[in-house]
């Protein structure tokens, strides 16, 4: 239809572009290309198809987090897949003044949507996107296991280019079997019915590839569907020509056959997408725990273990792995992974806390309500908030390298046409050929399906990777640096602490203030002693200690400062002694934290290859201990602002620094390291900063790890050699006349299944004396 404003495809349409006018945004349709989906049946949509989110029990199930003043929700957006939409979605709030923010992901297709309930509500946001071309998913098809609607459109696709091509083929094989031209009133009717089958497959099936060409051409931009759908284009017209004509039979089977083999292309893309969601969601998990208390005892479970009604006890520090109720009467609880927000919130007895909260200040006492969504933690620690890592350039090579690809097919077919001219049918086999041939879409493929493995591979070893690009830069580390308490040496230290200056009561108390921190030291106390007592007005300052208020007493455990300032009497610091004040009365520990098994020969691998450093809070007591790994490059009593700077130093000397550590006194260092790993024993702290989070029991396949990332970049490199001399090998062959199109068709997903195969099979990791993954 045309209009005063342009030409569009429905009123719908028209009625998007006319809001997008309206808000200043019609650079939307700069950005990219078949953003959004027609909107010939919004217009007459059901206006009631959003009405359940009017329900709070149904709204609840889509909402992240509500602080009474902001909401955020997760919506899914099936229609979500390119440039121009990510742009569109992340300028919500111009539609609406009740929206603050809006976060869209381009591979889980969905948009994070932060907005203020006393200004619009969560069905009117829903209905705003839908009227843009995005309509969310609300009726669970995905939950309930039924196949999501783009998937199902794109069988029927395949199916009826498949049914197509197999009717064509038996059309032809009498002009095949026979060597001879047939009769003229069998042509003609093989020929009719080869258009009548055609024409579903022009129509609809092919649909998608000229959608994109086309709004990409009116943007005056080239992408990789632009080749194809000329291809098509001149395969299918050239047909039509040689039928009218009485000039040839046409390539009407071809046309179809190649329309069904690119739709098994983009649908072993997809799977392998979906391969690489499924093991990252189900076969990998976060490596974090919690305490359950059951039968007046505390036990130690895996996240991904706990069921709905379980009781669970969390430390300051440690996240919430899933939706649960508040035992306690109250608490304090830090949701910066969910909104960014750092400033904690107050919680009552009875209120739900939300997946990805930190407990602030006292531990508190919770009742599972959900089972754990390990892809929920997942994209709360990949919340914009706590990014700081650029894309690696092997991640962008779509955007860097496709263009000008496609330029320069385009610009080789109109040469190819050029040259065999005088033969206008195999100048059109020709160009053809080259525009299908050349289409770099295994090139775009080799980054994302090799990084997507190791994820799946590395997180059911225990090793979990904030995104793929943490494996590329992984490939690049050359120096490594250790935090030692909690890292070289473990928690679990209760034989080795000697007691000192208390009485058992008061060492009773101690115990259950050193309960409530996950400082390896303190966890390791808290296992030797009785319980006792109860505890508020907890504050744990980080590099000196925790105090708190127990059975009305004041308590306090760590360094020699804090433990002084309590005890309002000078304490000299010793090394090894870690001191304790109970309500004025001074004690002291002293304790000998045990090598974790392995670390010894791990740390000295690494350092045949590498820079390896120590960098360690404690005092140097234990320097002879570990000289013979470090050498000289040791320096303890840092503080986390002295780590910080150490990192800081090497990456001034050109080095990529891997930072290991607790993430509970060197979380700077962390995020400042190139590339930085928190390891976790026993606990359900998610440093924010951190890239990946390691197993403390894996910690020994350290080397193994830094071995598969730089396999990892060999694969990406080695399959993008394969598209490029597959890609010039074809276009040899296609230029020179030897390709038919349906034999380009053919090697298309051959092309694409190579690459896959190549990151797939060479990213099978295998841990010392175990299988492979």
């Amino acid at each position: 239809m045309s209009t005063p404003a342009g030409t569009f495809c429905c009123t719908g349409c028209e009625s998007v572009f006319s809001i997008l006018q309206t808000h200043g945004l019609t650079q939307f349709y700069a950005c990219d290309t078949g953003a959004g989906l027609s909107q010939r049946t919004a217009t007459s949509r059901d206006a009631a198809r959003f009405a359940p989110l009017d329900d709070p029990a149904v709204a609840q199930r889509f909402i992240d987090a509500n602080d009474g003043t902001w909401a955020h929700a997760t919506l899914s957006v099936p229609s979500l897949h390119c440039a121009s939409c990510l742009w569109l979605l992340e300028q919500l709030w111009r539609f609406d003044e009740g929206v603050g923010t809006s976060e869209a992901d381009l591979m889980r297709r969905t948009v994070r949507i932060a907005f203020r309930p006393d200004r619009t509500t969560l069905r009117a946001v829903a209905e705003r996107l839908a009227s843009l071309g995005y309509e969310p998913v609300i009726d669970g098809e995905r939950a309930a296991g039924r196949m999501p609607a783009a998937r199902r459109d794109l069988y029927l696709k395949l199916g009826i280019a498949g049914f197509a091509v197999g009717n064509m083929m038996l059309f032809s094989i009498p002009r095949y079997a026979n060597g001879a031209p047939l009769e003229p009133a069998f042509q003609r009717l093989f020929d009719s019915l080869n258009v009548l089958f055609a024409i579903p497959v022009l129509l609809y099936s092919a649909s998608d590839f000229f959608r994109s060409a086309w709004h990409s051409l009116r943007m005056r931009a080239i992408t990789l569907d632009v080749p194809v759908a000329m291809g098509l284009a001149v395969l299918f017209l050239r047909s039509i020509h040689d039928i009218l004509t009485r000039s040839g039979e046409g390539f009407l089977d071809s046309f179809a056959g190649l329309v069904f083999f690119l739709l098994i292309g983009r649908l072993f893309q997809q799977m392998a997408f979906d391969r690489i969601a499924f093991d990252r969601t189900v076969r990998s998990f976060l490596p974090l725990s919690v305490r359950v208390a059951a039968g007046g005892t505390m036990t130690m479970r895996r996240i991904e273990e706990l069921e709905p009604g379980d009781e669970i006890v969390l430390r300051p520090q440690e996240v919430v792995p899933a939706d649960a109720c508040l035992l306690d009467a109250r608490g304090r609880i830090d949701l910066s992974f969910v909104t960014g927000e750092q400033e904690p919130v107050a919680v009552h007895a009875g209120e739900t806390v939300g997946a990805g909260g930190r407990v602030v200040g006292e531990a508190l006492h919770l009742r599972v309500l959900r089972r754990v969504s390990h892809s929920r933690l997942a994209e709360l620690w990949n919340n914009p908030v706590f990014a700081q890592r650029e894309s690696h350039w092997l991640t962008e090579v779509s955007a860097r390298f496709g263009h000008w690809f496609t330029v320069g097919a385009v610009a080789l077919a109109a040469l190819g046409f050029w040259a065999w001219w005088p033969d206008a049918r195999m100048a059109a086999q020709v160009a053809t050929a080259v525009l299908i041939i050349a289409c770099p879409c295994a090139l775009t493929l080799a980054a994302p399906i090799t990084l997507g493995t190791a994820l799946g591979r590395l997180g059911e070893a225990g090793v979990y990777l904030k995104q793929g690009a943490v494996a590329l830069d992984l490939s690049r580390v050359d120096a490594v640096a250790f935090d030692k308490t909690g890292t070289l040496t473990t928690a679990e230290a209760a034989a080795a602490i000697d007691l000192h200056g208390l009485d058992e009561a008061d060492w009773a108390r101690v115990r259950r203030l050193a309960a409530e921190s996950v400082h390896p030291v303190s966890r390791a106390l808290a296992g030797r002693l009785a319980v006792a007592g109860t505890v508020h007005d907890v504050i744990e300052r980080v590099g000196e200690g925790i105090e708190g208020v127990v059975d009305g007493v004041p308590v306090a455990v760590g360094a020699a400062p804090l433990v002084a300032r309590l005890a309002g009497t000078p304490i000299a610091a010793v090394p090894g002694r870690t001191w304790a004040c109970v309500d004025g009365r001074v004690g002291w520990l002293t304790h000998h934290t045990p090598e974790r098994p392995g670390m010894t020969e791990v740390a000295a691998r690494l350092a045949r290859t590498r820079e390896a450093w120590l960098l360690s809070g404690d005092h140097d007591g234990e320097a002879p201990r570990w000289r013979p790994v470090f050498g000289d490059r040791m320096r303890f009593r840092q503080a986390p602002e002295d780590k910080l700077a150490a990192v800081r130093e090497r990456q001034a000397a050109g080095r990529h620094v891997l930072m290991v550590g607790d993430g509970l006194n060197d979380a700077g260092a962390l995020a400042a390291a190139d590339v930085g790993i928190a390891v976790s024993d026993d606990t359900a702290c998610l440093v924010p900063a951190c890239d990946a989070v390691i197993r403390g029991d894996r910690l020994t396949l350290l080397p193994e790890v830094l071995a598969y990332a730089r396999r990892a970049r060999v694969a990406i490199l080695l399959s993008f050699w394969v598209s490029v001399l597959y890609n010039t090998f074809g276009l040899w062959l296609a230029l020179t006349g030897r390709l038919t199109p349906l034999a380009t068709a053919i090697l298309m997903p051959v092309s694409s299944m190579t690459v896959v195969g190549v990151g797939v099979g060479l990213m099978r990791f295998r841990a010392p004396g175990g299988a492979a993954r």
